[in-house]
């Protein structure tokens, strides 16, 4: 089958901030390669690569839009996602794609409906809702949801990531739910497993070790998690927090711990690459997700498969992923998420148990089951678009 996927960032040649999402698209790719078929990627230039470039035996196009020329600037009014669109359909990019069994949309893009016109069957990737909850979103987020619910209805069918994610299409989008597949996340448990551990981590950080990896945005509640910490290290001094990733309130968040008094046990990394990724993963002790609205939480199932426990917030589909592989903490209470932390560090049968159940857990979410999902989904697509 000839499969394009069409997305906003590529992990190649480099990773972007985007990580959750571009790691997902990342493995779907390879994983319906591996099951034979012809996989295009069309995305943008804001990780580098060449207009034409290929990554694995994957073929890329890269487009100009607006962001990638004048930067934050270009996305005023998501002016970077409808330019995408309009050079998407250009006569001399069309062709690069116009063979297409399906094209799968990982972007809400205006002039969607060109692919019914053409007879290309078409769906497209709902990954979760996105609250608004700054200033700055309240500029951004209604745009954007407009541009969604349009393309969703236009399209018709859609794969989302849980039953939340699908609740809230049907809520908030109006779409129907025989019309919504489900196919969960998948993990690449070589890449991420407990022998990427070092002693050069333990050495520097200590050997109580929380990690939280992800965008510095008010969603994923790392406030919470600092706040936590206060009460933490009253009890375990020696406790050390590593935060990874970037975003607009990073500098923000930096200023919260040294306000907090957590400056010396809290280290944020920023970006990280991919092989520092696996070693902070594998030589953690607990994995903290804080976090209160999530479409699956692709972090949960990495760190559970580098062999490390879970403490997340106590609403689905994080609390539903951990399964008995970790703990969940009452959302929002940071008191409650000090204590959790407290209790599995101080207790190291518990802690070694859930560190085996998180293994065992991460196995049933290996990437090849879920392409074998977005496979036969493909084909009823194609077969209900004849």
């Amino acid at each position: 089958m000839k499969i394009t996927i069409v997305t906003p960032t590529f992990p190649y040649p480099r990773r972007g901030e985007y990580y959750g999402l571009e790691r997902y698209i990342e493995n779907l790719a390879l994983s319906l390669k591996n099951l034979g078929n012809k996989i295009k990627i069309i995305t943008t230039f804001w990780n580098g690569g060449k207009r034409y470039d290929n990554f694995n035996g994957i073929e890329i196009l890269r487009l100009l839009e607006t962001k990638a020329i004048f930067k934050e600037f270009g996305a005023i009014g998501f002016l970077h996602y409808i330019t995408f669109g309009l050079n998407l359909f250009r006569k001399r990019n069309f062709r690069f794609y116009n063979d297409s069994d399906i094209v799968i949309l990982n972007i809400p893009i205006p002039f969607s409906g060109f692919f019914k016109i053409k007879n290309i069957p078409c769906f497209s990737i709902f990954h979760h809702y996105v609250p608004v909850e700054s200033i700055q979103e309240y500029m951004t987020i209604p745009f954007y949801r407009f541009l969604e619910k349009w393309q969703y209805n236009k399209l018709k069918y859609v794969v989302t990531i849980s039953l939340t994610s699908k609740i809230a299409l049907i809520k908030e989008f109006g779409l129907k739910a025989e019309n919504i597949e489900i196919i969960p996340h998948g993990i690449d448990v070589e890449k991420f497993n407990p022998s990427n551990s070092t002693i050069e981590i333990k050495n520097k950080y200590g050997n109580k070790i929380l990690l939280f990896t992800g965008l510095m945005i008010p969603r994923k509640r790392v406030p919470i998690l600092l706040k936590a910490i206060t009460y933490v290290i009253k009890e375990i001094p020696d406790c050390h927090l590593i935060l990874t990733g970037n975003g607009p309130f990073l500098k923000e968040y930096k200023n919260l711990a040294s306000s907090l008094g957590i400056q010396n046990c809290t280290t944020f990394l920023g970006f990280v690459d991919d092989d520092e990724l696996l070693k902070l993963y594998a030589s953690s002790d607990i994995y903290v997700f804080p976090s209160e609205l999530e479409g699956f939480g692709q972090v949960i199932l990495e760190a559970m498969a580098s062999g490390i426990p879970v403490i997340c917030a106590n609403k689905p589909p994080m609390s539903e992923i951990i399964e008995n592989g970790g703990l969940t903490f009452i959302t929002n209470n940071s008191k409650d998420l000090s204590i959790k932390i407290i209790s599995l560090l101080n207790n190291h049968e518990k802690l070694a148990e859930y560190k085996k159940n998180a293994l065992e857990v991460a196995k049933k979410h290996k990437w090849s089951n879920a392409a074998n999902l977005y496979y036969n989904f493909c084909k009823q697509v194609i077969i209900r678009n004849e």
